[in-house]
């Protein structure tokens, strides 16, 4: 029984080596060490790899969710603020005028430079300029202008960094409980954890949002955007504009005439100052009702367009995470110099 026991170890120890891997482990630092894996050695540490970054870029998608919606607290509350503006009597005049003169320029850019007929699409984006930069300075600039979602990003990425660290260094010590391979072997596998340990912080940084507030400002640039939504206060004063137009001679002349029967010059002057201050407060009745039919309804697109922003910036840089982790996880089987 003996004899069949030590003729039998050999054998069986030949046969597990023979279902063995010799695998390169090229270690962080530069050290290369040859071990002998089980057979699918490779594949297993590669699955437990795969699932810490798995792992990791749910965590980071969450902390880029919750870094958007703190940084975008401050917009959200600053929206009532901008559709006073945007319902504005006298402030609603002026942009009105600056959005109807940028809407004249494209148009007559358009007419003398492109032989195609100008897209109504295209000049309504250039009317509507006015107010994606007052959105800008009055509810963006106050959360993002200061790069404080850049510095998100850079903890968010500190963060995956330590994480990701620690998940090779447990690889690290789980392949070092292995034999090393025997003298003279050869590799028939690489596992680069020196590669995958290329630090994420910096490749996240450069390719989150270079700028925030532009991507939000100009997010949704479409039919439905907040900015085109936007233009129906200022259509409400150019069209409030044609009224006083039409209807301001009229007013005026008939107050005049009507203080010249009563009083000469001076019951003409009174009468004239009348039909303007009807005139003047026939537009401001036109506002007021204006804003009280839609400024609820448009201050609720602000604050959905803000929605969308969010997402679009949580989701955006989560990807950029998620893209940068599978490059490192491709990078565990790149060949390196082991000997």
């Amino acid at each position: 029984m003996r004899l069949a026991l030590g003729l039998a170890l050999p054998l069986v120890l030949a046969a597990m080596t023979a279902r063995a891997e010799t695998v390169a482990v090229l270690l962080p630092g530069g050290a290369c060490q040859l071990r002998m894996l089980p057979e699918g050695g490779i594949a297993m540490e590669t699955t437990a790899l795969a699932a810490e970054s798995a792992a990791l870029t749910g965590l980071s998608a969450r902390l880029f969710a919750d870094a958007a919606t703190m940084r975008l607290g401050p917009a959200r509350e600053a929206v009532p603020g901008f559709g006073g503006w945007a319902y504005g009597w006298v402030q609603s005049y002026v942009t009105s005028y600056r959005s109807l003169a940028r809407g004249v320029v494209s148009l007559t850019h358009s007419i003398t430079t492109e032989e195609a007929l100008p897209q109504a699409s295209r000049i309504a984006e250039e009317m509507a300029e006015p107010v994606r930069a007052e959105f800008r300075a009055r509810v963006l600039q106050p959360s993002l202008g200061d790069g404080g979602f850049a510095a998100d990003i850079a903890h968010v990425g500190r963060v995956m960094d330590a994480a990701w660290s620690r998940a090779l260094r447990d690889s690290a010590v789980r392949l070092a409980n292995h034999p090393p391979a025997t003298a003279g072997a050869t590799a028939q596998g690489v596992l680069n954890l020196a590669a995958a340990a290329k630090p994420l912080a910096p490749d996240l940084e450069a390719a989150g949002p270079a700028d925030p507030m532009t991507m939000l400002a100009q997010d949704g640039a479409d039919g439905g955007t907040v900015f085109l939504r936007s233009m129906r206060p200022m259509a409400a004063r150019l069209g409030a504009v044609a009224i006083r137009l039409s209807e301001a001679g009229s007013l005026i002349a008939a107050g005049g005439a009507f203080g010249a029967a009563l009083g000469g010059i001076p019951g003409t002057m009174i009468g004239v100052a009348g039909g303007i201050g009807a005139s003047w407060g026939l537009d401001w009745v036109i506002s007021r009702v204006d804003a009280t039919l839609n400024r609820a309804g448009f201050e609720a697109q602000a604050l959905e367009a803000l929605a969308r922003a969010e997402h679009r910036l949580a989701t955006e840089s989560a990807e950029a995470a998620a893209t940068i982790l599978a490059a490192r996880m491709a990078a565990l089987g790149t060949q390196g110099d082991c000997r």
